[in-house]
């Protein structure tokens, strides 16, 4: 089975390969090469963990390939801010079953966070993370948390930004319950927006969305050494 890739540069130093067919399925290294090395353990990795989640693991008649149909190199607009990728993939209105699937996903995503944060003592949960670029778990979760409210106010569509609840339980279920309702307006919808020079559509806020809360979950993972 081949899996279309499109490999981005999202930041220095990394580089993401996603599979088109698989939403939110990408995989994660320092170079391209690497990126796109690692998409065939990437994709194996997903179908174990939709299974894991209650799905039943596809199966492919041929071993998992990936082609890389795209490569996006990032670039610095207005002052510092990192324009990533929107691949021509991002172009294709969303349809019905995949803002059902993505939706699904994202409670899968959710899902593993909350269990990962739930035992946390108070103590880690706040303590200070050495050259890390949010300080601490709680800030790294607050980010997650407000995320997709900066994705769906790309394309204008996101509720005003003074009224974002303080606390981080309430901006976990606010923003996520605005993703839930406005992800089936996207249904169809061919608009591509540019802000800062960055070029979005629905499908790459669902793609990036997926994405943001699992590359989160895994950095939280690898700071409890899980």
């Amino acid at each position: 089975m081949i899996y279309h890739l499109g490999v981005e540069d999202i930041e220095p130093g990394k580089w993401l390969a996603w599979a088109f067919e698989l939403l939110g399925c990408y995989a994660k290294a320092a170079s391209e090469e690497e990126a796109f090395a690692g998409a065939q353990a990437a994709i194996e990795e997903y179908f174990f963990w939709v299974a894991r989640h209650g799905r039943p693991t596809p199966r492919a008649d041929q071993p998992i390939e990936g082609k890389v149909v795209e490569t996006y190199r990032s670039f610095v607009s207005e002052g510092d801010y990192i324009v990533n990728a929107f691949f021509e993939d991002d172009r294709r209105p969303l349809s019905g079953a995949e803002v059902g699937e993505g939706i699904w996903l994202l409670g899968c995503t959710r899902r593993d966070l909350m269990e990962l944060i739930r035992d946390i003592p108070p103590e880690r949960f706040t303590e200070p993370i050495r050259d890390d670029v949010f300080g601490s778990i709680e800030k790294i979760v607050e980010h997650v948390a407000t995320a997709e409210w900066w994705y769906f106010d790309r394309l204008g569509m996101a509720f005003p930004r003074d009224q974002m609840p303080e606390g981080l339980a309430g901006k976990l279920e606010k923003v996520r319950a605005q993703t839930v309702a406005l992800l089936p307006a996207l249904v169809d919808d061919s608009r591509v927006v540019e802000r800062r020079g960055e070029k979005w559509s629905g499908r790459k806020v669902l793609r990036r969305a997926l994405w943001h809360e699992r590359v989160h979950t895994r950095q939280i993972e690898r700071l409890l050494d899980i």
